[in-house]
Order: structure tokens, then C-alpha cells, then sequence
């Protein structure tokens, strides 16, 4: 088996991505990166690309890809969207979910401290020093080298029943490309599947470029930029007056509309589960509009259920001001899909904002598989 991704990396912005891939939502701008996962090309079929993928892409650079020979007992392969290479789906008792990913980043930067405070952060607990984060690295065997992995437990509030979500990230380098392979889920069972895990890194087989006697598709003509890719990623209708722009970070679609200061900027991005817990999205959000982090008591009145685009969807609506100063409002649309959530932001000026809420709402609803 094989999976293939095609990433646009974009320093130092990139941290904030890759440690969220498929796990925490990229609220801020300046965090973001692009990555898109590509089709393998089949004799004689051209190239693939999605929006707004890189130049080098298109013109057929060598894809970085994984194989596999087998999946652990329980483990099921599902479509790999956003920034995934491959995702698998993993079933427990009692109604457990976990899931694992392997993902590539070529030229990849950053520390293992840095990666490791983000996936903190994202389970709500504080971030760690240099002293300590050896007391946190394991050691694995991946692909037949020696690597590392990291498996980080999220706190258990007071008057739980059962401890918070847990990942585990391995991660390796081969070839100039950073490899990162997650298990994340519910404590216990990620806890039950972590020998299964530790097993299908042995078996991994990475490569920074084509596999031998794979066709080059460098002289392949490249094709005009759909809305939507290829990778489940659905087709949406735009308003007219928005003006479509090649996506960000880990982002399936990206508008703006309005000029100047008057101008506000759209954008879709699908992550894998909920994409982090509310309140860190929901804090993550209100920084960017200078506003301070939301009280545990405040985050289903400030992410209220928005039925209007089903079930499990919810409404999130912030006015502040930029960095600069410039007042600017904010409406966030959390739609959940399949095995992850859709985000649907739209941020700036605030009589934009206003303006195009019902456009977005609309947006939002002319999604097709």
C-alpha cells in the first residue's frame, strides 16, 4: 500500500501545523502551511494537483510516500484528508475511538521542544523547559532505524470518570523529509493499542522520492486549480464576489472579499476528530482578536449548536481588534464530517463580517461530496 503527500512548507509558521496535523486547528495566519496529499499517477495519467499546490509540485517532484505490508488486528485504513497521508481508524470497547496517521513534511525545521508544547497545549497542559523534556522521550524502533516517540496524557479535570485523551507521536527523518506517525485517542485505549502501534512502526518504509520504475511526470501539463481536490475534499459554491486565492495552511479553500481595510478573508479547513478541544480553539481564536482566554463556564454560550448546518454544529461569533489595532470580527462554523470536523472561518473587518454572514452560512451549505 501506498500513500503520497505533496507539502508547501512555509517557516516558521510551519510548527504550529505540523503538530496539529490532523489534531488542532490553526486559528492564526501567520501559523499556517500548506500540505496537500496527492494521488499516485498512474501510467499515462498526468499529474494531480489541488489548490494552490506549490510550483515544484506541479511540475512532478519526487512525492514523498509511505508503505505498509499489514495493519495491527482492529486497525481499518479510511480516506486521508487534509494533511494525512494515510489515516487509519481504530475501534475499541465500550464505544472507544482512536486514530493513527502518518505524515511527511520535506525540509521540515523546528525543535522537538517546540512540537512537543504545541500537542501540550492542545491537551491542556502547560508547556515544558529544556531540562525537562528528556524525562519525556521514549525510544522506538521505526522502519528499522532507532527514533523517538513522545506520548503525552491530558489531564484529568476534577470529578472525572476517566482520564483525557492521549497521543503518541513517533517521529523520523530519512532524506531530508520529517516523518511523523500518530496514534491519538481515548487514554485507555490508546494505552491497549500502543503495543499494535510500536509494532506497525517497524514495518514502515518511507521514501523521499519516486519508488523505482514509478514514471516521472515532470513534462505533465498542469492542470487549471479546482475549489475543491480530489482527496474528499467536497465542492463548494462561492458567492461571485468572492475572490478565490490559492489555500494556506492545511486549508481545502481560501476567499477574500472586500478591498483595503474594508476587507475581510474566508477559509475551510477539515481536521481530523474536533480538531483539538473547544475551549483551546475557542481561546486560540479570541487571542487573535486580542480578547483573553474564555472561562470553562463561558464555552458552550460562546460555541453555541448551530442546527442550521446539522448535527454537532456549532456557532462561533467574536468581535475585537487586530494586532495593529484595526476593530475586527470574527464567525467560526464547526460542522462535523465523517471522522473530523470542518472549519469554516471568516474573519476582518467588522461591516464585512457582517455582511457576509448569511453568504457564508450559504457557503457552507452548497458543500458536495
Amino acid at each position: 500500500m501506498t500513500r503520497n503527500l505533496f507539502p508547501s512548507l512555509k517557516t516558521p509558521s510551519a510548527l504550529a501545523a505540523l503538530a496539529s496535523a490532523g489534531l488542532l486547528l490553526t486559528g492564526c495566519q501567520k501559523e499556517e502551511i500548506a500540505v496537500y496529499r496527492v494521488p499516485k499517477v498512474p501510467p499515462g495519467a498526468g499529474s494531480t494537483t489541488e489548490p494552490g499546490t506549490p510550483h515544484a509540485a506541479s511540475h512532478g517532484a519526487p512525492r514523498p510516500h509511505a508503505h505498509w505490508e499489514s495493519l495491527p488486528p482492529g486497525w481499518s485504513e479510511q480516506p486521508a484528508a487534509g494533511s494525512r497521508a494515510a489515516t487509519f481508524a481504530i475501534e475499541g470497547k465500550a464505544g472507544q475511538h482512536a486514530e493513527a496517521a502518518v505524515i511527511a513534511f520535506p525540509g521540515m525545521g523546528g525543535t522537538d521542544l517546540q512540537f512537543v508544547n504545541l500537542w501540550r497545549e492542545q491537551l491542556g497542559l502547560g508547556p515544558l523547559t529544556d531540562e525537562e523534556l528528556p524525562k519525556l522521550v521514549q525510544p522506538a524502533i521505526i522502519s528499522g532505524a532507532d527514533g523517538k516517540l513522545y506520548d503525552i496524557t491530558a489531564a484529568t479535570t476534577a470529578g472525572a470518570e476517566k482520564p483525557g485523551d492521549r497521543i503518541i507521536v513517533a517521529l523520523h527523518k530519512q532524506d531530508g523529509v520529517s516523518w511523523f506517525i500518530k496514534l491519538t485517542g481515548s487514554a485507555a485505549l490508546v494505552d491497549q493499542q500502543k503495543p499494535a502501534f510500536l509494532g506497525f512502526l517497524k514495518t514502515l518504509k518511507f521514501h523521499a522520492g519516486a519508488d523505482e520504475g514509478e514514471p516521472s511526470t515532470a513534462s505533465a501539463p498542469r492542470p487549471a486549480a479546482p475549489v475543491a481536490s480530489s482527496a474528499g475534499t467536497p465542492a463548494w459554491t462561492a458567492p461571485a464576489h468572492w475572490k478565490q486565492q490559492a489555500p494556506g495552511s492545511m486549508q481545502a479553500a481560501k476567499y477574500t472579499v472586500g478591498e483595503g481595510k474594508a476587507k475581510a478573508e474566508v477559509t475551510a479547513v477539515f481536521l481530523g476528530g474536533m480538531g483539538g478541544a473547544l475551549k483551546a480553539n475557542l481561546d486560540r481564536w479570541r487571542a487573535q482578536l486580542t480578547l483573553p482566554a474564555s472561562a470553562e463556564s463561558e464555552v458552550e454560550k460562546l460555541a453555541p449548536p448551530f442546527p442550521a448546518l446539522g448535527s454537532g454544529a456549532r456557532i462561533v461569533e467574536l468581535s475585537g481588534s487586530t494586532g495593529e489595532g484595526d476593530t475586527a470580527d470574527m464567525i467560526v462554523l464547526l460542522v462535523p464530517a465523517g471522522r473530523g470536523t470542518w472549519f469554516y472561518k471568516l474573519m476582518g473587518d467588522k461591516s464585512v463580517v457582517a455582511k457576509e454572514k448569511d453568504a457564508l452560512i450559504a457557503f457552507v451549505k452548497s458543500a458536495k461530496p
